[in-house]
């Protein structure tokens, strides 16, 4: 692919990605955020343009100060959202996964796949569903960027893995590619590990079966 390729191929791939964000109150509170604060930018350059004699320079100036206390609510409520969330809460990871699937398949770029394989049944995982969907996109934005023009299958499975007590039975999200380097799975590990540790779980690289390098990320989960 040439660049102009890549960028739109990007851009589709970003689009893509934030829909699926969009499915969670907190990202929906971040976005709203962020879209008043750029208005605001742009009303602060237009004061600072406006002669201070002419007659909409107040007016201005209210729209200007309306939409910084504008910000300041928005980025509140995203904080309040995310303190009203249940600490342990858990989600379906099988179904989550299955959703990111939908968004993701028909924007992959030209000559790589998506496969997604997840039990037919809910897989409970401990962490909310606004940090699951933010985890996943991290990841996926992370590889696809550091694959390039690589060709073939990025796969993404949900297992889940039951154990002997005490051990708790647990989550494994694992994101995949054949063309992916140990060293780009580590530094895409790294990308959300405190937020997995946050939940009590784990993300490490390892070697993929038939190549590559695969991130797995490990979640306490409900059985």
């Amino acid at each position: 692919m040439d660049c102009t390729e890549v960028e739109e191929s990007g851009s589709r791939l970003r689009a893509a990605t934030d829909q699926f964000l969009v499915g969670d109150g907190p990202a929906l509170a971040d976005q709203l955020a962020d879209a008043l604060f750029a208005l605001s930018a742009d009303v602060a350059r237009l004061r600072r343009a406006t002669p201070t004699q002419s007659p909409v320079a107040s007016d201005v100036q209210g729209i200007d100060d309306a939409l910084t206390a504008c910000v300041g609510l928005a980025r509140r409520l995203s904080t309040a959202i995310r303190a009203h969330a249940e600490p342990g809460s858990y989600t379906d990871a099988a179904r989550i996964a299955r959703e990111l699937g939908r968004h993701l398949a028909p924007t992959m770029p030209e000559g790589t796949s998506l496969s997604v394989v997840c039990p037919p049944s809910p897989t409970l995982a401990m962490m909310a569903s606004s940090e699951l969907r933010r985890v996943l996109v991290v990841l996926v934005r992370r590889m696809l960027s550091d694959l390039g023009s690589s060709r073939g299958e990025l796969g993404l499975e949900v297992v889940a893995e039951r154990h002997e007590p005490p051990e708790r039975p647990v989550v494994k999200l694992l994101i995949g590619h054949r063309a992916l380097a140990a060293a780009e799975a580590a530094s895409a590990a790294a990308d959300v590990r405190s937020d997995v540790n946050a939940c009590g779980g784990s993300v490490e690289p390892c070697a993929r079966k038939g190549g590559g390098a695969t991130v797995v990320v490990s979640l306490p989960s409900a059985g």
